[in-house]
């Protein structure tokens, strides 16, 4: 099969990349020579019409056409000018040489002078022509000088010859470098390696290794080392092989002997058959005795099984119907949860509903005073003033408590119908989780503690948002009751994140903690460390149901004693 060249391959494809840089390089440097050169040229005429100008202009004025066509020949004849159109005031041409397109080809611009673009290999300068008399300045005519880009090209053509025979010299230098690179570096040192690789004996390992030569700390370095690493793992292999047969012949030699007293022990064996047979006859008849035995014995398990069946059902109806009991507890924890909320939030509400009723109280009493003081016209406008300022102080107290008290109960009212609902709605993390702990507000009074909720602005999910609800409500309370006994100020960290399609939710708080028995049993229905205190023991065997069922997840707990409790929570929800 035909096989290709691999350092051909390789300095083909970096001398393509290479000519074509070196395309592109001398491209924009000959088109910058080129834009180079038309400039100069354009600033040429510009200076060859403000040398011969005030001549022309004076010429104009005093209608002088042997003097203009003097000036126009002498302009003609310099080598960057290829022609030239002069006119008068009146637009009439004067004198017109050489390479001289239309001036309306070009842009008219509202100038005193301009530099006319190319257009069909032409460009130039336009200017007007102004003679001053006795302090006036008058226009007298204008004047177009051309040139062409055939004499820009004949300017930059050594620069032009120069550029390419310098990229055309590095070029070849480059080719033969390169050339001479590959051969030494690659071509030379594959074929020494291919030449040693086919006189390769499996009967001469030894010989057989590759030694290549002045190629130290390169690729074929490691090659060669990988390959001599080969060779003297297959001699261990062969090693390991005659050792084997060796051992191979040993074991048969054993395997023969043993033979030989297989067949004296089996003679041994035949005699003693006879006897044994004897005895399994009389151990049959032992059997039959057993057998009939057995049979009375199953006789009785049937009986005892029938008596464990009623047991057994009996057993699964008192389960189910502690089951239905647990479930009407947790139901009626619930309500209870629920209701210490009502009567926190009612505590809550009544406050500023009070002062808003008293500043409305008040802005009746100075309405009234004011009203009575306008009936005996003794209003002044300095009670009137009192009277709006005092108003609008209470009006806004009024505003203030009363869009409190509203916060306050859609709170209330959010969490209440998430609590007792599994409707699946999409909420913000953040704001719900502060949701929640606004609604519980009225249970850290005696408490006071410092909750921190570290979450992104962005993590919105679409789950049963009351899941969360109870789980954050239970998590709070637990640590107010447990954590926090005879505490004040403690602090409660909730942190909340997304990590790929899971949400972790880790909750810490650094109350008094739990010992290791009271941590295994933490999530155990009815456990609780106030069992004289009214304590029900299913808080968290709520939250575990609502991780592990509602929300598809996995809780763990820590804590050691004097160190608070910490969950760690990860979650399957389906985030927006």
């Amino acid at each position: 099969m035909a096989t290709s060249s691999i350092s051909k391959s390789l300095l083909t494809n970096v001398l393509s990349v290479y000519f074509v840089l070196t395309l592109i390089v001398t491209s924009v440097q000959v088109v910058g020579e080129y834009y180079d050169t038309k400039n100069m040229l354009v600033q040429e005429l510009n200076n060859q019409q403000s040398t011969f100008s005030h001549s022309l202009a004076r010429s104009l004025w005093e209608y002088n056409t042997p003097q203009i066509d003097a000036i126009a020949d002498g302009l003609i004849n310099i080598p960057a000018i290829a022609g030239l159109v002069i006119r008068d005031d009146t637009g009439r041409i004067v004198s017109q040489l050489g390479r001289t397109p239309p001036l309306r080809a070009f842009p008219i611009i509202s100038a005193d002078s301009y530099e006319l673009p190319e257009r069909e290999g032409v460009f130039g300068y336009y200017a007007k022509l102004v003679f001053e008399f006795s302090g006036d300045s008058t226009q007298v005519g204008d004047v177009t000088l051309y040139t062409t880009r055939d004499i820009a090209i004949e300017r930059i053509k050594v620069s032009l010859y120069f550029i390419i025979g310098s990229a055309i010299i590095k070029s070849t230098f480059l080719i033969m470098l390169f050339s001479f690179a590959f051969h030494r570096m690659l071509n030379r040192p594959m074929r020494d390696m291919i030449g040693q690789i086919k006189n390769f004996r499996l009967d001469d390992l030894d010989h057989s290794k590759l030694h290549l030569r002045n190629l130290r700390n390169t690729e074929f370095l490691l090659l060669e080392q990988a390959y001599n690493q080969l060779v003297d793992s297959l001699k261990d292999y062969q090693d390991d092989l005659d050792r084997t047969q060796k051992q191979l012949l040993h074991a048969n030699r054993k395997l023969d002997e043993q033979n030989g007293i297989l067949e004296q022990e089996v003679a041994r064996k035949t005699s003693n058959l006879s006897r044994v047979l004897v005895d399994l006859e009389r151990q049959k008849n032992d059997l039959e005795l057993r057998q009939e035995s057995l049979e009375n014995e199953i006789r009785q398990r049937r009986v005892i099984e029938t008596d464990l069946r009623e047991i057994n059902s009996r057993l699964q109806e008192s389960l189910s119907a502690l089951e239905r009991a647990q479930d009407q507890l947790i139901e009626s924890e619930k309500m209870a949860s629920l209701g210490g909320l009502v009567a926190g939030i009612t505590h809550d509400v009544n406050t500023p509903i009070g002062i808003s009723v008293t500043a409305a109280t008040y802005i009746r009493d100075q309405l009234a005073e004011a009203e009575r003081a306008l009936g005996n016209k003794e209003l002044t406008q300095a009670q009137l003033k009192k009277v709006f300022a005092l108003s609008k102080e209470s009006l806004d107290l009024l505003e203030s408590n009363l869009a409190r008290a509203s916060d306050l109960i859609s709170s209330f009212k959010q969490v209440a119908v998430d609590q007792t609902s599994e409707a699946i709605r999409d909420i913000n993390m953040k704001q719900y989780v502060q949701g929640v702990i606004q609604t519980l507000n009225p249970r850290f009074k005696p408490f006071k503690p410092n909750i921190h909720v570290d979450c992104a602005d962005d993590i919105n999910v679409r789950c049963p948002a009351g899941a969360f609800a109870q789980i954050f409500t239970n998590l709070i309370i637990n640590s107010l009751i447990h954590g926090f006994e005879n505490k004040q100020d403690g602090e409660i960290d909730i942190a909340i994140k997304r990590i790929d399609d899971k949400l972790e939710i880790t909750y810490n708080d650094n109350g008094k903690g739990l010992e290791q028995q009271q941590l295994d049993q933490l999530f155990d229905p009815f456990f609780t460390t106030k069992v004289q205190q009214g304590g029900s023991g299913l808080g968290t065997h709520i939250i575990r149901n609502l991780v592990t069922q509602t929300l598809n997840g996995t809780i763990e707990a820590q804590s050691k004693p004097g160190h608070g409790l910490t969950y760690r929570m990860t979650l399957s929800v389906t985030f927006i």
